[in-house]
């Protein structure tokens, strides 16, 4: 097996599970409080440890896979990840619950940084490898809600999160034993390096912005949609009613994982998309293209239900999620190879530190106005980063910005 296969294995396995871990939890939300006996949005506070550190730790991960390798950090996040959530299955009261959430957190921060530096440095194709892992990444929100949802129906949600944990640690061996070739395949820039970094550092900042605010709205969703089905999208569960189900708390929860699941697949398409277009047109007018087409469909989910909820999230979570390779490939383009998993480390601490807040912010809307009105906050959002990034496209205008 030559060594880009490789790389690709290990980073789209490891994307896999940093994104299961994190729709996972939000999927059993509803069996948690059920178990816990509290309500919903006491229960989605349980994860606030676990998404802030999944956010804040990426940049000191980020800097240690730069000084020693990115191998080893993975490895490191395959078996802490599985570590936490046996601790989480073993889990009897709130606070121990919310502190194995966090170690989860802290170690499935390792990925972003660790995993994306090593395809940045390492894969030719760069912007179809980014689509490839985002793909990747987005199987495991695919499956996370439908296979918890079914999981808890079957076996409970400790069995769940154990046999999740089990997978995880059994991948940090595999990799531990494998050999990865980590030196860098893209050349430097030349004797222009050092001007270029300082107009790149400009422009990087720009984008740390940008992914600040995207990291806001992506956590914003991911935390409400799999409830906000069940609750605006019963016509699955209305058309299967009729079923003999002896769990049926579970099986509506299952229904509308099931839902949550086929939206998230949509983001599969728009990632090959996103790939596909990082390496043949400008980054800054696709990245610019992918979020001004998902702004109106995040809008009409505050407003639509039933089917038509369900059609427009698909098309923004293609939208939204098929952005990824191209803002991956930008801060490949905006960072020197010596910074890359830092790089990214910033990027994450941002998407993911910051956007922790939203499980607070969600609450507060949902408390202040009602769970809709997430949505329309998510859109006035989006409107701030279409116009932050057609700032970027033109402060950099004369420059060449491709893969």
């Amino acid at each position: 097996m030559n060594n880009e296969k490789k790389i690709m294995i290990f980073t789209c396995v490891g994307h896999f599970f940093t994104h299961f871990y994190e729709v996972m939890f939000p999927a059993l939300a509803i069996p948690l409080m059920i178990s816990l006996k509290m309500n919903l949005e006491d229960v989605l506070k349980l994860g606030f440890l676990m998404y802030l550190l999944y956010g804040l730790a990426a940049l000191p991960w980020g800097m240690i896979s730069d000084r020693f390798n990115n191998r080893i950090t993975l490895i490191i996040f395959f078996a802490g990840t599985g570590s936490g959530a046996i601790l989480t299955a073993f889990s009897d009261t709130r606070t121990f619950i919310m502190l194995s959430l966090a170690i989860i957190g802290f170690f499935a921060s390792i990925y972003h940084p660790a995993g994306m530096g090593l395809i940045s440095l390492g894969m030719k194709n760069r912007g179809m490898a980014l689509g490839i892992n985002g793909v990747a990444g987005n199987l495991g929100m695919v499956s996370a809600p439908f296979a918890a949802g079914l999981l808890n129906w079957l076996i409970g949600w400790k069995a769940t999160y154990l046999m999740i944990g089990a997978l995880s640690i059994i991948w940090g061996v595999i990799l531990f034993i494998a050999n990865i070739d980590e030196t860098p395949v893209h050349a430097e820039a030349g004797k222009n390096a050092s001007s270029s970094d300082n107009n790149n550092m400009k422009y990087f900042l720009i984008l740390c912005v940008i992914m600040t605010i995207a990291g806001l709205v992506y956590r914003g969703n991911g935390i409400v949609l799999p409830a906000y089905l069940e609750l605006k999208a019963s016509f699955l569960w209305d058309f299967l009613s009729g079923i003999d189900l002896h769990n049926i708390t579970g099986a509506k929860t299952a229904v509308a994982a099931l839902l949550t699941s086929l939206i998230y697949m949509f983001g599969i398409m728009g990632q090959i998309a996103g790939g596909k277009m990082a390496d043949r047109y400008d980054l800054r007018w696709m990245y610019l293209a992918f979020h001004s087409i998902s702004l109106p469909f995040i809008i009409l989910m505050g407003v639509l239900s039933q089917e038509l909820l369900v059609i427009s999230a698909a098309i923004y979570i293609f939208f939204s999620l098929g952005m990824q390779p191209i803002e991956n490939s930008l801060v490949a383009k905006y960072t020197p190879s010596r910074w890359r998993s830092t790089g990214y480390g910033i990027k994450f601490i941002l998407v993911f530190g910051i956007g922790s807040f939203a499980v607070y912010l969600v609450s507060w809307i949902k408390e202040t106005w009602n769970i809709s009105a997430v949505y329309f906050f998510a859109g006035s959002m989006v409107v701030l980063m279409v116009f932050l990034i057609a700032i970027l496209t033109w402060v950099s205008r004369g420059t060449t910005c491709r893969n």
